[in-house]
C-alpha cells in the first residue's frame, strides 16, 4: 500500500505512519519526503534506515517521529546521521532505552537541528546534553522524567534563541541550570514543573521578557515574593503596547501552602490580560482571593481551582459577577460547596461551557442535572473526599455523572 501511495504521488512531503505494521521494505520505497512519523512502529528494524543512506533515500527529511521505537539501536541513528543531514526536528520520546551514545552517534553528522524531544529518556546524561549543544542551536528542548541532567548551561548557551523549553520532573537541575535558563532573551513558554527550586533566578534574567506560558506547578518553595517578582518581570514587549503572559500555570499542587490572599491580589492586579489561570490545591486560598481574581481579571477563560479546600459558594457567586467570559471551570475537591453552585454557574452559561464538580459532596446530583442543557461538557460525582485526596476522583455509575452535548459522547 505504501509502494503504491509513493509511486502514485511522487511530490508527497508529510507522512505519518505511526502505528502500523510497516517494515524494512517501507522505507525502501521512501523519497523526496520532508516530514516522516514512524512512531511506535515495530516490524522495521536498523537495515530500514541503512535504505537512507543509499539509493534516493529520503535526504529531504527535516522531521523525524522514532517515539516509541525501541528498536532501533546505535547502529540505526548512525544511518540516520548519515541519510538525513538536513533534519531539523527529532522526536524520541518513550525510548527509555535511549543511551548517551545514540544521540553521539545522531549528532555527528544532523548539525541543523532545531527541535528535539526526549519525553521519556531516562538513561541519557549531561554527556547527551552537551554533545546536543555543540553541534545544535536549538529553538525548542523537551525532556521529561529525567534525573540524571544536571547542567543545562552549555545548551542555554549554544541556543541562544531557544523559546520553548519543557522540563518536568528533572529533579536534579541545579540552581546554577536555572541561573543559565534566567539568561535566556527569548524564551516564551517554560515548564519546570515538579523541579522543586526557587525562581529568583528566573524573574531576576532576561528570561522573563518574553514568557508567554510558564508552569511552575509542583515547585514548593514558591512564596508570595516569588509571586511578586512574576507579576513585576513576567511582561512582554510588542511593538505596542506590554502584553501580559496570557497562559500562567501556577498550581503549586500538592505543595507548601505558603501563597497567600496578597500574593494572588499582587498576581491580579498587576497581570489584568491572563486568560488561563491554575490554582489548584493551594489550601490557603480563601474566597477573598477569587474576588481579586475575578475583580481584576476579567478576561479569564480557563480556571482551574481544583482541591481548594476553603472555597464557598461565595467563591463561585464572586466568578459570575466579574469573570463573565470564563469558559472552562474546574471546582473538583471543593468540599465546601452546595447546590447554590450549579444555581450561581447558570448565570454564565453561555459563555460558560465545561464544568468539573468531581467529588464534590456537597452538591446534589439534581443540582448539578440542571446544568445539562446549559453547558456543552460536565462532569460531577460525590464521591467522599479521602478518596480525592489519595487516590484522585474515583467514578462508578452510581455516583458519577459525565456529559456532552454530542449524543454519541453523552455518558451518564
Amino acid at each position: 500500500m505504501v509502494q503504491r501511495i509513493a509511486e502514485g504521488c511522487p511530490s508527497l512531503l508529510y507522512l505519518n505512519l505511526s502505528c502500523t505494521l510497516v517494515t524494512n521494505i517501507t522505507l525502501r520505497e521512501l523519497s523526496s519526503l520532508q516530514y516522516l512519523s514512524l512512531a511506535y512502529c515495530y516490524k522495521f528494524t536498523d537495515e530500514g534506515f541503512l535504505y537512507l543512506t543509499t539509493g534516493k533515500g529520503c535526504r529531504r527529511l527535516i522531521h523525524l517521529d522514532l517515539s516509541g521505537c525501541t528498536q532501533v539501536s546505535l547502529n540505526g541513528f548512525r544511518y540516520i546521521s548519515t541519510g538525513c543531514p538536513s533534519l531539523t526536528e527529532i522526536v524520541l520520546n518513550d525510548l527509555p532505552t535511549l543511551s548517551d551514545n545514540c544521540i553521539m552517534a545522531l549528532v555527528a553528522e544532523c548539525r541543523c537541528l532545531s527541535a528535539v524531544s526526549l519525553l521519556d529518556a531516562p538513561n541519557l546524561s549531561d554527556a547527551a546534553l552537551r554533545a546536543i549543544a555543540k553541534v545544535a542551536k536549538l529553538r525548542t528542548f523537551s525532556t521529561e522524567g529525567n534525573n540524571q541532567f544536571t547542567d543545562w548551561k552549555a545548551l542555554c548557551t549554544s541556543s541562544p534563541d531557544l523559546c520553548t523549553l519543557h522540563a518536568t520532573e528533572c529533579l536534579r537541575m541545579t540552581d546554577a541550570s536555572l541561573r543559565s535558563v534566567g539568561a535566556l532573551k527569548n524564551l516564551q513558554y517554560l515548564n519546570i514543573s515538579l523541579c522543586i527550586k526557587w525562581i529568583q533566578y528566573l524573574t531576576e534574567g532576561a528570561s522573563s521578557a518574553k514568557l508567554r506560558e510558564l508552569n511552575i506547578s509542583h515547585c514548593s518553595r514558591i512564596s508570595d515574593t516569588s509571586v511578586k517578582r512574576i507579576t513585576q518581570r513576567c511582561i512582554y514587549y510588542c511593538t505596542h503596547t506590554p502584553i501580559y503572559p496570557a497562559s500562567l500555570n501556577l498550581p503549586l499542587s500538592q505543595c507548601s501552602p505558603i501563597v497567600s490572599l496578597d500574593g494572588v491580589w499582587k498576581l491580579c492586579k498587576n497581570m489584568r490580560d491572563l486568560e488561563h489561570v491554575d490554582v489548584s490545591h493551594c489550601v490557603a486560598l480563601s474566597d477573598s482571593a477569587i474576588r481579586a481574581l475575578s475583580f481584576h481579571c476579567r478576561g479569564l477563560i480557563t480556571l482551574r481551582m481544583s482541591g481548594c479546600t476553603k472555597m464557598t459558594d461565595m467563591s463561585v457567586q464572586y466568578l459570575t459577577t466579574g469573570a463573565q467570559y470564563l469558559r472552562e471551570l474546574d471546582v473538583s475537591g471543593c468540599v465546601l460547596l452546595t447546590d447554590r453552585t450549579p444555581h450561581y454557574l447558570e448565570r454564565i452559561c453561555p459563555p460558560l461551557c465545561s464544568v468539573t464538580m468531581t467529588c464534590c459532596s456537597g452538591i446534589s446530583k439534581s443540582a448539578a442535572l440542571k446544568l445539562q442543557p446549559r453547558v456543552d461538557s460536565w462532569e460531577h460525582n460525590s464521591v467522599h473526599p479521602p478518596y480525592y485526596r489519595m487516590f484522585g476522583c474515583i467514578e462508578s455509575s452510581e455516583m458519577s455523572v459525565k456529559t456532552s452535548t454530542d449524543p454519541a459522547m453523552r455518558l451518564i
